[in-house]
């Protein structure tokens, strides 16, 4: 089998439950990497979501799909494309969120910020956060003071928006809510939240621009994933492989359940799907480069 590029989910799939790459996953990213495999993270986190110790480990991986598919990086930091809503798309669907009781994220140059205020045990516990998320949410999100301010700064810039709820019946109400204005394109990667993208921006498309910029064919990528959000990189890729803790809704899109997020899911698929031979070229992508930075 010809797979020439391997694109894993990381929460769930890649970080193990301790929300970290096992050596034995490190040891076989790089073994694909040197083989002249493509490896790319593909996640609903932003850029500098991912743990250092993978997002700092260039040997590892050669690109990464963030933001749920609005963002494309190379292995340096590098934006090799994004996209941003409209300031009027942004402006109506915060105005629809603000009938909710919600904590709301904006991400912005591959940082995801929010009010200060939420971030604190009392505002997780309020908008049901994961407890083995909250950790992630303390490190990684940049507060401020007034969220609105920082919206009318940066209402051009926003890549995505993660919503988390604090009560279901709202949550499954504004589903139907948003998703009936036209405006994003919904998903979810845990029970209290919604990440909102624009219509048509998600795993698969980011995957499908990808593989057209480094001229590699569907059918010669692998994706590994766990939950809702990985059902568009499913829906693209050639071999899908559903851990054995994923959804019963991606489960039944898989090619093949294998192991769980415990017991080093890249390492298993690397190892029963190794490529035939390694690739031809280099990537021939040719987009504008940016690097990426973090908001201050």
């Amino acid at each position: 089998m010809n797979i020439r590029l391997f694109a894993t989910d990381l929460d769930g799939t890649l970080l193990g439950p301790d929300g970290t790459v096992s050596r034995r996953n490190f040891a076989a990213m790089r073994r694909a990497c040197a083989g002249g495999s493509f490896v790319v993270p593909t996640t609903g986190r932003s850029f500098y979501e991912m743990p250092r110790a993978l997002r700092t480990a260039r040997s590892c991986y050669t690109h990464c799909i963030c933001s749920n598919g609005a963002a494309l990086y190379s292995n340096d930091g590098v934006v090799l494309w994004k996209s941003t809503f409209s300031p009027e798309a942004v402006q109506r669907i915060v105005t629809m969120l603000r009938d909710y009781d919600v904590m709301l994220e904006f991400y912005v140059d591959g940082t995801p910020v929010t009010k200060r205020e939420w971030l604190c045990e009392d505002a997780y516990r309020h908008f049901r956060v994961d407890p083995g998320y909250r950790a992630v949410l303390s490190e990684t999100r940049h507060g401020v003071e007034d969220l609105d301010a920082f919206l009318a700064a940066h209402i051009g810039d926003i890549e995505m928006m993660n919503v988390f709820f604090a009560d279901e019946e709202e949550r499954a109400d504004a589903f139907v809510f948003l998703g009936e204005g036209g405006d994003a394109e919904l998903t979810t990667s845990m029970q209290c939240n919604m990440e909102i993208l624009q219509p048509g921006v998600n795993k698969g498309t980011a995957l499908r621009r990808l593989c057209g910029m480094l001229g590699v064919t569907l059918e010669q990528t692998l994706a590994v994933g766990d939950s809702r959000n990985d059902l568009a990189m499913f829906r693209a890729a050639g071999v899908r492989l559903a851990v054995s803790n994923a959804c019963e809704a991606l489960k039944a899109q898989a090619t093949a359940v294998i192991c769980s997020n415990a017991a080093h899911s890249f390492a298993y698929a690397y190892s029963h799907y190794k490529p035939d031979q390694t690739r031809a070229e280099g990537p021939i992508w040719t987009e504008q480069r940016h690097t990426a930075r973090s908001i201050s």
